[in-house]
């Protein structure tokens, strides 16, 4: 194969060292798990993501990341068991809570992550993470999902290599690196014997409920920090542009990308 020589499990590190969009530890998604569960439930995303899933009512499924539940409980309704780990508490909290609220007794919740032991865990069919792959190495969480799944692997990834719309940024003046884009996966995943799928999930964005206050604090949280002449810079844009973008949000494009293993 062509593409032997070339370390992209390497690139990947690399590069993910250098982004400004760094991850998020525990305390801040903890922090961010009320406002997020509402947003996250009953969604045309939800939907895309679990109809190009190939389930059937005896699979157990690995929710990795699963946040307050989005595709958990869902999957729960068509599935003999999800097990759902999250490195947040609260997510996992704010999930327990929609799974009682919904009688779906199912789910088996764990408060581990990535890094973490999953050898204790029961048998899983299929693993999945939406939109939870914001790791610093991604062979290894790739080869994580694959030895634990019997039969197939699903993901997202955002595409494009920013959580900021780039109209946004170049408007405030802010000087970033671009996180890894969704290109690394399949590339990673071929280097190593396995074929992936991809396919593409467009979701709206949340640009239609801010307030100013609400989208400077939401740049602050993507970016980590933004000097006083960016935060001036954004709320400008925020008076110039968002009442428009509110009634024809952008879409966000979300990478599904699929393997069996």
């Amino acid at each position: 194969m062509f593409l032997e020589p070339i370390d992209f499990a390497q690139m990947y590190i690399e590069h993910k060292k250098n982004t400004i969009f760094k991850g998020k530890n525990q305390k801040d998604w903890d922090a961010k798990s009320k406002e997020m569960a509402p947003s996250m439930q009953k969604s045309s995303y939800v939907d895309e993501f679990i109809s190009k899933m190939e389930i059937n009512s005896e699979d157990v499924i690995l929710d990795i990341g699963c946040g307050p539940g989005t595709l958990a409980i869902p999957l729960a309704k068509k599935v003999k068991q999800v097990i759902a780990i999250d490195f947040s508490k609260q997510m996992l909290e704010e999930l327990e809570k929609y799974a009682k609220d919904e009688g779906i007794t199912n789910i088996t919740t764990y408060h581990i992550g990535w890094e973490d032991d999953w050898s204790f865990l029961p048998h899983i069919d299929i693993a999945v993470a939406s939109r939870s792959m914001e790791v610093s190495d991604m062979q290894k969480a790739l080869f994580k999902m694959s030895y634990i799944a019997k039969k197939a692997c699903y993901l997202t990834y955002k595409v494009g290599g920013s959580y900021v719309d780039m109209d946004i940024v170049n408007y405030i003046q802010k000087p970033i690196v671009k996180k890894p884009d969704y290109w690394y996966i399949p590339l990673i995943l071929y280097t190593k014997g396995y074929l992936a799928s991809i396919a593409y999930i467009a979701t709206k964005g949340s640009i239609k409920s801010y307030t100013k206050e609400s989208f400077v604090s939401s740049l602050r949280w993507s970016f980590g920090s933004l000097s006083e002449a960016e935060e001036e810079k954004a709320k400008e844009y925020f008076d110039r542009f968002i009442e428009k973008e509110q009634k024809h949000p952008k879409p966000f494009k979300w990478a599904f990308i699929s393997w069996k293993v």
